[in-house]
């Protein structure tokens, strides 16, 4: 999974600063994918997918998109693993430290940690501007609409 490329196609529904939105028609493959933090449900049989437009498309290109295994990792484990290490940790030291309804301040103080966790990495994220590293992104355009 970490090494591996998923390429999917799709047409350019926009593009603009930098990031295009992809059309993928849904297909059997989508119900067991690995990608899916990435695609976003349009309506019934396409799912939206927004990568980062390094060649310059415009709307109705059919393009091919990469999407990295160990980026799909990364993005997996902060928004899913860091929260859950915090919640476990806050429910554990809770548990510890509270002498008094252990059960609820342990609760509060593990939602507070990855409340906390949430708030700091949206902030560091629209600083960075990183999100468009973990953009997928295009590798090729097939049909240029003229």
């Amino acid at each position: 999974m970490y090494n591996e490329k998923l390429i999917e196609e799709g047409i350019v529904k926009e593009s603009k600063d930098g990031i295009a939105t992809i059309v993928i028609s849904d297909s059997e493959n989508c119900k067991e994918c690995t990608a899916k933090l990435y695609c976003k449900p349009g309506n019934s049989n396409e799912r939206s997918l927004a990568v980062k437009d390094n060649l310059g498309v415009t709307t109705g290109d059919r393009v091919r998109v990469s999407i990295n295994g160990s980026q799909i990792l990364r993005v997996s484990f902060l928004i899913y693993g860091i929260p859950l290490i915090l919640l476990l940790a806050g429910l554990f030291t809770g548990m510890l430290f509270f002498q008094i309804h252990k059960e609820l301040y342990s609760t509060i103080f593990a939602v507070g940690l990855v409340s906390i966790y949430i708030v700091i990495f949206r902030l560091i994220d629209k600083k960075r501007n990183s999100h468009l590293q973990s953009y997928p992104e295009i590798v090729s355009v097939s049909d240029r609409k003229l």
